[in-house]
């Protein structure tokens, strides 16, 4: 049961949860809506309805990607109002430790986690193929960005920045090809490719990184003008619609990765789909003694709070880039997933731990 200190700490704490999760969702649809004003517009009398219906099927997403974050401000917030009022300091001085008022935050947020577990695999999934199709019927414009593609002609992997289906066009290609054995043959990091048929792409302002029978790097870099590629990945298959794995449930992220094994994007995402459930405890440990752990910082609430939020972005964006890694085969899916997690989650026991508690 929860005693009267642990009420009096979630009573503060709900209000302020769910007031960022309705500002920081909110300045999301806002943004979001404004890109897409002109289609809207364009709808006339249905824009009202097509509106409403296209942010009740985003939403749950929108709650699974920003749910740590909203979690670790609102906490902030909260022990910056409690510490701001010495409040925190006088349960210290009644002789509670620091730890035991920051229980019932860690009780609730472990619960959060499941909460954001069940929302990404039971309630998206379900409205997945009709936000999809909504994206792609109504938004979509004949651009794609950020495509992962395998190559059965070089047995590579091909990532596109941005693709055009009208021009037939790439915009900042990678390719990653490797031998029967899964060793690294070649890579061509190319600023863009065009169509020109016969299973041929022709890659321009190209680095070429060749690699021996080992897997290890061969000097020199190569760089040349014009490349032409023969691949087995045609403006046909690249035009092809595809739900967004993203969307999809722990489950079928399993069957999709023994359907496309060579694809480790589809591996990337399944791992980091269980790490995701450890990710608002790791922002708790890396931001609670941002705000109330150091006496340093204690009469300085905006730096307090701004290094609260900064830790979070860079969090987020080490998760990117190891995803990222993790996509084209240049780092270990299971690692790729869980690197952040492990980086940041001893970080933040660290600092935890060096807490004036």
């Amino acid at each position: 049961m929860f005693s009267r200190l642990d009420r009096y700490l979630l009573k503060a704490f709900f209000p302020t949860f769910f007031l960022c999760l309705l500002i920081i969702s909110g300045t999301y649809v806002i943004i979001d809506l404004l890109q897409k004003l002109d289609d809207f517009l364009e709808m006339g009398i249905n824009s009202f309805g097509v509106a409403s219906r296209y942010y009740a099927y985003l939403f749950p997403v929108i709650i699974t990607q920003f749910f740590p974050a909203i979690t670790l401000v609102a906490v902030g917030i909260v022990l910056v109002r409690l510490s701001r009022n010495k409040e925190i300091l006088a349960m210290q001085v009644a002789g509670i430790s620091l730890y035991r008022i920051l229980l019932p935050i860690f009780v609730v947020t472990v619960f959060m986690g499941f909460a954001s577990f069940g929302d990404q695999e039971w309630i998206v999934p379900r409205f997945a193929e009709k936000l999809e199709a909504m994206q792609q019927n109504t938004f979509d414009s004949d651009v794609q960005r950020n495509l992962l593609v395998h190559d059965d002609e070089n047995n590579a992997l091909i990532r596109i920045w941005k693709y055009s289906n009208k021009t037939q066009k790439m915009d900042s290609v990678f390719i990653l090809s490797r031998d029967e054995n899964g060793k690294k043959r070649f890579t061509l990091n190319a600023k863009k490719a065009e169509w020109i048929g016969n299973n041929t792409w022709v890659l321009s302002k190209i680095l070429k990184h060749v690699y021996d029978e080992r897997g290890r790097w061969v000097a020199p870099v190569h760089r040349l003008d014009t490349l032409e590629f023969v691949s087995s990945v045609t403006p046909l298959e690249l035009g092809k619609k595809k739900l967004d794995s993203s969307l999809l449930s722990l489950e079928q992220l399993n069957e999709l990765c023994e359907k496309e094994p060579d694809n480790p994007k589809n591996k990337v995402l399944f791992h980091s789909r269980i790490a995701y459930t450890l990710t608002h405890i790791v922002l708790l440990f890396l931001g609670i003694p941002l705000v109330v752990g150091f006496e340093r910082m204690s009469k300085n609430i905006f730096l307090r709070v701004s290094l609260c939020i900064l830790a979070c972005g860079v969090f987020y964006a080490v998760s990117f880039i190891c995803s990222n890694l993790g996509n084209t085969g240049m780092v270990h899916p299971v690692l790729a997933a869980w690197m952040p997690i492990v980086l940041f989650g001893s970080v933040g026991i660290f600092f935890f731990d060096m807490m004036n508690a």
